[in-house]
């Protein structure tokens, strides 16, 4: 079952290793898992139960490490039913692959639902048969339905999302002659409706296990409200002839009378302005929480810019009944709405914006497990230290299960981030290909350029080097067909310039995650985008301290910071010898007339063993509340 070395067979005998029975009884995400020394028992009365045991199965194998589990029985249940990742297709494409081991690790994780959305400005990712002009051209329908049953057979449920009537520019585009040539038409004209629901029974037909079809129902910039509420109605109506449940994301205000949102609607709220959360608990609606801090994950399109907390924030402040914003700008920043606990709270969902496929399990996954242990239970007690451990020994057994190939390299400055300085030698094995499954016909294959190896990418025959930016993929094949998922890491190369704070330890007041760890600031790195993530930077300020390990003579600092549309970094510099007693030596406080990076400060010279930026974050470019330092060199 795991380091390719277990296999699973069935049998009819009378004394069954794993005995697996149907407990009605059970609720539908329920299980029970017994262990003894004959026998391993399971029970639950859904697939989902099922796909749950097996997971936790798999983890206690993969974690043990002997060749033994000890005697156990496991009762477990989660206690909120909706536990969602989104993933955005209608800004970037995301393969069929990628979407295959998003499921797994899902599954792995017992994350309920994957939401897929498919709709938007800049890509319609869905196949449409009625309207076929709206397609990208990448997945197909028969791929759709195959992934329908890769999910169901693994217990996580698909969410189909048709955003309108905001987001719906491609749809006016294609068939101004069905859906208008504005939002206001496309919420007015019957046949614009009629053409709505179409695509909604096209998705229906593919995802048909999910019980709920979301709608979008947001940004409709420019459309009245009134007919915005109408639309949402109108759709809800059509949607529970079908047998389905309705999803919107927080949109227009809840209106009145005959235009008031129907409480059926089911709101994810994720800003909490328009329609605040608490206002929709009152109203009788059912809420799932989506708030930015700490569920957003967004890689902006285009290449812009990163938001998103790390995975320690993640798992220590996740609350269901707390909304809050990550914009010091809006309300909910500063006075976080709470929400009495109630069964109208059901759930998460983790949304990855606008992201590109390359970054996807760089970003996502190690967000992903943190989420995934609170929205099974958010009233588990949280100790991050604890977590890691279980973490570390769950992510070997995921890793050997699904992934052949191991991707090994040199010269790493900072490993989780994929950093490297100058030069590394790559190394690619099999670790987890059983010796029974015959290595000797076993190849690899890989690309170093983010393509998805296939039976002509590369064969590979002994370790090579990489002097530039690079993402190394690698899967395994037995003749034309691959086994399990393909390997991948993004690798990118420091040229560094000598200086007394290069590769010297740094610390950070708040967490930070990959791929914007805080050793990024002294790796030698000074490309924009590589920067570290840090929040929160307001309203008192993140304290990032490097330890030159010796006393040494220091007369000037030079700060790299993102910088866009004239953003800068809001900060001051500190030096000490004892690392106690800090004194102000520079400091940048004001946007300055030309805000480019790098920016210098000179100064008396003085002894210094600790530097320590005293940052406010990144100022004048979506939210200022995150740091965004790149590199920090000290002279």
């Amino acid at each position: 079952m795991t380091a390719g070395k277990h296999q699973l067979q069935t049998s009819d005998a009378n004394n069954p290793v794993l005995l697996i029975s149907h407990a009605p009884n059970l609720s539908p995400e329920a299980y029970t898992l017994s262990i003894t020394q004959e026998q391993i028992q399971i029970e639950a009365s859904s697939i989902k139960g099922f796909a749950h045991s097996t997971a936790t199965l798999l983890q206690l194998i993969g974690g043990s490490r002997s060749d033994s589990i000890p005697s156990m029985r496991i009762e477990d249940a989660p206690k909120l039913s909706y536990r969602n990742f989104m993933i955005d297709m209608g800004r970037n494409p995301h393969s069929l692959a990628l979407l295959k081991e998003a499921i797994d690790l899902l599954w792995f994780y017992k994350i309920d639902s994957v939401q897929l959305h498919l709709t938007d400005d800049q890509r319609i990712a869905f196949p449409s048969t009625a309207f076929p002009k709206l397609w990208d051209g990448r997945i197909t329908l028969p791929e759709f339905k195959e992934l329908e049953r890769y999910a169901v057979q693994r217990g996580v449920t698909i969410i189909p999302e048709l955003e309108v009537p905001g987001h719906s520019e491609l749809l006016r585009r294609n068939y101004p002659e069905v859906f208008g040539k504005t939002g206001t038409d496309l919420t007015k004209s019957p046949k614009a409706i009629e053409g709505i629901k179409t695509l909604l029974d096209e998705m229906i037909a593919v995802f048909s296990s999910s019980p709920y079809i979301h709608i979008g129902g947001d940004e409709a910039f420019g459309v009245p409200e009134n007919l915005q509420r109408d639309l949402i109605n109108e759709l809800h109506a059509y949607l529970k002839t079908r047998g389905k449940e309705t999803l919107v994301w927080e949109g227009p205000a809840p209106g009145s009378g005959d235009n008031r949102v129907h409480p059926e609607v089911i709101h994810l709220n994720w800003r909490t302005i328009n329609y605040p959360a608490d206002q929709m608990v009152k109203n009788g609606h059912r809420v799932i929480n989506a708030s930015w801090d700490p569920l957003y994950l967004v890689d902006h399109y285009p290449r812009t810019n990163f938001t998103m907390t790390s995975p320690q924030h993640i798992y220590k402040t996740m609350s269901l009944t707390k909304f809050k914003h990550v914009n010091p700008q809006i309300q909910t920043y500063a006075n976080p709405i709470e929400v009495d606990s109630t069964d109208k709270l059901i759930g998460f969902c983790m949304p990855w914006w606008e992201g590109r496929e390359e970054n996807f399990v760089q970003q996502t996954f190690p967000r992903l497990i943190p989420f995934a242990e609170v929205a099974w239970n958010p009233d588990t007690k949280r100790d991050y230290q604890n977590f890691q451990q279980r973490t570390s020994q769950t992510e070997l057994a995921r890793i050997a299960a699904f992934y052949p190939v191991s991707i090994e390299t040199t010269r790493m400055l900072v490993p989780d981030d994929g950093i490297f300085d100058r030069s590394t030698q790559v190394t690619l094995q099999l670790p987890n290909v059983s010796v029974a499954s015959s290595k000797s016909g076993v190849e690899i294959r890989y690309t170093t350029d983010g393509s998805e190896p296939t039976k002509d990418s590369t064969v590979y025959q002994q370790p090579f080097t990489l002097i530039d930016n690079a993402t190394v993929r690698a899967t395994a094949f037995i003749g034309d067909s691959s086994i399990g998922h393909g390997s991948r890491q993004n690798l990118t190369m420091v040229d560094s310039q000598a200086n007394l704070a290069l590769h010297k330890p740094v610390t950070s007041s708040t967490t930070s995650g990959s791929p914007f760890s805080v050793e990024r600031i002294t790796d030698g790195g000074t490309n924009n985008l590589g920067f570290y993530l840090g929040y929160p930077a307001d309203p008192e300020p993140i304290l990032l301290t490097i330890d030159l390990e010796d006393v040494q003579t220091v007369e000037r600092v030079k700060v790299f910071a993102y910088s866009i549309a004239g953003s800068f970094e809001k900060y001051s510099i500190e030096t000490s010898v004892n690392g106690v007693d800090f004194e102000e030596v520079a400091s940048r406080m004001e946007k300055p007339a030309d805000p480019t990076s790098p920016v210098e400060h000179r100064f008396t010279a003085r002894q210094v063993r600790y530097v320590r930026i005293r940052t406010h974050g990144n100022k004048g470019y979506v939210f200022d509340s995150f740091s965004k330092i790149v590199e920090v060199q000290v002279f």
